[in-house]
């Protein structure tokens, strides 16, 4: 399973979301679900967005994201201090690719969007 993870300033909208999640198909076959934050502020624009393409969108606890913390790759001093959390992105792919799961793809910005992808343990065994 893949997961994509999004994170998004404020200036973020429907269109934006959308564009992000088809470059990011177009780039990595197999993407399952998109994730995020529970309750941000752009939640409602990124699950029509998911839906758009089909994909299942899962929003995710502050405590899933933090739990994962520790394996994220880039950081976002704004994001840390806010919510003790390196990268929503990164956090929110880990989170929702589950246990044991490893980023494909960094955080990335485009435009006002952030996006990273992760790679499930399951799918890793699979790949072999």
């Amino acid at each position: 399973m893949i997961a994509i993870g999004i994170g998004a300033n404020s200036r973020a909208r429907r269109d934006d979301f959308i564009a992000v999640i088809a470059s990011t198909v177009s780039e990595i076959d197999g993407c399952d679900v998109v994730a995020t934050l529970e309750n941000t502020s752009f939640s409602v624009d990124l699950e029509d967005a998911a839906g758009f393409h089909g994909l299942e969108f899962r929003p995710l606890a502050i405590a899933a994201l933090r739990q994962r913390n520790g394996d994220c790759i880039t950081r976002s001093d704004l994001t840390l201090d806010l919510l003790g959390i390196a990268s929503v992105a990164e956090a929110s792919a880990l989170a929702a690719a589950g246990p044991g799961s490893q980023l494909l793809t960094p955080r990335h910005t485009i435009g006002h969007v952030t996006v990273a992808t992760a790679r499930s343990a399951d799918a890793k065994e699979d790949a072999r």
